[in-house]
């Protein structure tokens, strides 16, 4: 089976709501898992995310970009300013950067997140504790 049948049929059962809430949790669990995973045996380094003055940037210690496919941002608007948030590109049926998943920001990230929404032209939806924060 193509990954794009694999993506539309996924979809597809979201969109019927087929996955109901222990599935869903259960399949969370495997992803942090695997993440985990990832990490611990450096398969998918995560090293920009881990230098001193990127640490207060990631709102939590165990969810990390991976290096080959994080968000760097380009848009320097002062020296304050860095390359780094804690974001990643997610593959989709249209291409490698399909998608953006990223962090809550902090109130110290805000200003990050929004140079990420403007320089990518990313429609945003967040979602955090399994509810709406804003659109």
């Amino acid at each position: 089976m193509e990954q794009r049948e694999i993506l539309l049929q996924n979809l597809e059962r979201a969109q019927s709501k087929k996955l109901d809430q222990e599935a869903f949790v259960d399949e969370f669990l495997k992803l942090k898992k695997q993440s985990t995973k990832y990490r611990l045996d450096k398969t998918y380094p995560t090293a920009a995310s881990e230098q001193p003055e990127n640490i207060k940037k990631n709102r939590y210690k165990d969810i990390l970009p991976f290096d080959h496919s994080r968000v760097e941002l380009s848009l320097i608007t002062s020296d304050a300013d860095s390359h780094y948030i804690n974001a990643n590109f997610i593959k989709g049926v249209y291409g490698p950067r399909a998608y953006i998943a990223t962090q809550g920001p902090l109130s110290t990230t805000v200003i990050d997140f929004w140079r990420m929404i403007w320089e990518y032209e990313v429609l945003c939806r967040v979602w955090e504790n399994r509810g709406h924060l804003c659109y």
